[in-house]
């Protein structure tokens, strides 16, 4: 264990007890807690010979250090340590009338000017500091301040402040955590505990050290966040950052950081593994199979370090398990047919009665259309409207799975063709299929590579399950839908042209719905289920807005009406307030009106760190669905109900700042929710 010697002048300071010790000694214990050992030396009963053999000498003066010097077997332990003061201490100096002389008085000259230096530092700047010397007369100074030496303030100074005793600086803490090599997350934790009680001069220094503690937690919380086990070492296997997941993996209980990762897990000979990267590796702990990943980054162009991934394949076992349980209820049966698509609009009749028609062959439908324009309910249509209606009709968004599962959940597998692979195999979802509709929505988010193999399956009718060389005859009708202008994908080079054109046999574009005024009444009219009168002024002001969430968000705001209004007359005062303003007046450039028109809902307080999180989630390919959204947001000391988290979102939802998908794929942030984020920094 290391150790800590604190060096002071005396037990005793003119005839009672000297406490500045036992003040060090506190502040020390309360950041390293039982990591070191501290012992208190007095120079005034140091004797000739004694050595401080401790690995570190703290003294509170430059000359202090010299008489130490004698009795350390190396000057480089000897540290002179900078102290500050208590911030509850220091605030009441700020009611002191400006450009007022006041006394600081201290126990010498020296320990005097370190007080008036660090009173000047920490921003006491208004009042003009005067060095104590005791043989001056100081009568016509009416103010004094002293760190609990107050004694020595002369009789005649009327008033008087006790800033409390001097605490050791955060900068000599680092110093000390620097030296004695302890980085441990306990301490830096106790560090910035103590960090909010204390006055620096050195703000720079903190401040940067609060940012990178700040940092440090959002990137545990992060990699808490995985399902895998991670790890990183450095060349020789010493474990510099773990997650807790790599812990309940291997059931460790003891302290992980600064072990060798060889001595943690022998069973796994993982030296093995230290010259080369590895990829989908299948090794064996305690019965346990684990999917091994592992990778060596280069730091700074000069150190290495290893980075390992354990993932248990029982739980990729399961992630496929309920995601194909949950694509399989969601999709096989359709349950819109044409009669439930409203419209009073010529372009829309127009669109269904060419469908109805469409919906007697079997060709391959693309439609587009802004999100939120009903293409899945015009798919189902076409699909209830058809022969295939008593077959299944399964729905697959392509931009809600991962890649890695994406082409094995549209294709299959066989056993064994890759670790984690279910036993016995897997039918993909084109086989599910068969004799029904595929529906593939988002299909411009499709990966390059399955664009290919589906131009295949849509040319020869036939798949390939993973791992296999049998070549499987389907007869799928497939749908396909975007919300991305395709010709714009094809010359970006996102997007096949082959395939572009194998798909838009039957094109259908669907209108946005501010191109279908008379359908607005109507459709609000049906989602209220006919409980409410609108007003003239209400009725023209919800036909004017441009419903950039299209029907979806005309949906949002039939049950915000629902929720809210207690009336049967709806006006103005029942709509959401974004709705009522100008929308030049909600740009993200002035964000103080989205910011009230969000506070008259949920408090803004809450729904910031909600909109922060999905970013966060979304940004490291997590999904945020409610689960873990609740999850994230506790671990930065934020408890919602679920109750709460879905108003939450439905507010963002309602204002465009996210867009939450169907099923268990939850909410992903928009450019307009990106904008807002950036406005608040």
């Amino acid at each position: 264990m290391k150790s800590i010697a604190i060096v002071t002048d005396s037990i005793f300071k003119s005839s009672r007890p000297n406490y500045v010790g036992d003040i060090i000694r506190k502040n020390l214990s309360e950041v390293f807690k039982d990591k070191v050992q501290i012992k208190n030396y007095y120079i005034d009963q140091l004797t000739r010979g004694e050595r401080i053999l401790e690995d570190l000498i703290l003294v509170m003066a430059g000359s202090r250090a010299i008489k130490v010097k004698d009795h350390a077997p190396d000057s480089d332990r000897i540290f002179v340590a900078k102290r500050t003061f208590l911030k509850r201490g220091i605030y009441p100096l700020f009611s002191i009338p400006e450009n007022t002389d006041v006394l600081v008085v201290n126990d010498d000259i020296e320990t005097v000017l370190d007080s008036v230096s660090s009173l000047y530092h920490i921003g006491v700047k208004h009042v003009n500091l005067i060095p104590f010397e005791s043989h001056k007369d100081y009568r016509h100074i009416h103010y004094a301040v002293s760190p609990s030496e107050m004694e020595l303030i002369p009789d005649y100074i009327e008033t008087t402040f006790d800033v409390g005793s001097r605490v050791l600086d955060i900068p000599t803490m680092l110093l000390i955590m620097s030296v004695l090599e302890i980085q441990d997350k306990e301490t830096q934790k106790n560090l910035y505990d103590y960090y909010q009680k204390v006055f620096s001069d050195n703000e720079i220094i903190t401040e940067n050290y609060s940012n990178l503690l700040t940092r440090t937690e959002e990137l545990d919380y992060l990699l808490d966040l995985s399902h895998d086990g991670i790890v990183l070492t450095d060349n020789d296997g010493r474990v510099l950052i773990h997650n807790r997941k790599f812990k309940e993996i291997f059931n460790m209980s003891q302290p992980v950081v600064d072990q060798y990762l060889d001595a943690l897990i022998p069973e796994l000979n993982i030296k093995d593994y230290y010259p080369e990267d590895f990829h989908d590796d299948l090794v064996v702990f305690k019965s346990k199979y684990l999917n091994l990943e592992k990778k060596n980054l280069v730091h700074f162009n000069r150190e290495m370090r290893m980075y390992f991934s354990f993932q248990e394949v029982t739980h990729i076992k399961k992630l496929e398990q309920n995601l194909t349980q949950k694509l399989r209820k969601k999709g096989q049966i359709a349950k819109y047919t044409f009669e439930d698509i409203l419209t009073d609009t010529m372009e829309v009749r127009g669109i269904i009665d060419k469908s109805k028609k469409i919906a007697q062959t079997d060709l391959t439908v693309l439609i587009t259309g802004e999100s939120g324009t009903g293409k899945e309910v015009l798919a189902q249509a076409i699909h209830n409207g058809s022969k295939r209606k008593n077959q299944p009709f399964i729905a697959i968004n392509g931009a809600a799975i991962p890649d890695n599962l994406l082409e094995s959940e549209l294709f299959g597998y066989v056993s064994g063709s890759f670790t984690g692979a279910l036993k016995g195999g897997k039918k993909g979802l084109f086989e599910l299929a068969n004799n029904g509709t595929i529906f593939l929505d988002e299909i411009g988010d499709m990966p390059n590579h399955l664009q290919s193999k589906l131009l295949r399956v849509l040319q020869e009718r036939q798949i390939t399950p993973i791992g296999s060389d049998q070549i499987i005859e389907i007869d799928v009708r497939v749908i396909a839908a975007t919300h991305k202008n395709p010709l714009e994908m094809i010359a970006l080079g996102n997007f096949r042209k082959d395939l572009f054109y194998r798909l838009n046999v039957f094109p259908i574009e669907l209108p946005p719905l501010r191109n279908r005024p008379r359908d607005i009444p109507l459709l609000l009219d049906h989602f209220t289920h006919g409980r409410y009168r609108f007003d003239e002024d209400s009725r023209q002001k919800l036909i004017q807005y441009s419903w950039p969430g299209n029907i979806r968000e005309l949906v949002n705001i039939s049950q915000y009406i629902a929720t809210i209004e207690e009336r049967s007359l709806v006006d103005l005062a029942s709509l959401p307030k974004y709705l009522r303003l100008a929308e030049e007046e909600i740009s993200p450039s002035t964000d103080w009106s989205l910011s009230q028109l969000i506070e008259e809902v949920v408090p803004l307080s809450e729904a910031l760190p909600v909109l922060e999180a999905v970013a966060t989630l979304n940004h490291i390919k997590k999904t945020a669905g409610r689960k873990h959204l609740i999850s994230f947001l506790q671990k930065q000391d934020l408890t919602l109900t679920e109750n709460t988290l879905k108003k939450i979102l439905f507010t963002l939802n309602a204002h465009q700042l996210i867009d939450i998908k169907k099923g268990r794929s939850g909410s992903f942030i928009t450019e307009k929710g990106l904008g807002f984020l950036k406005s608040r920094v």
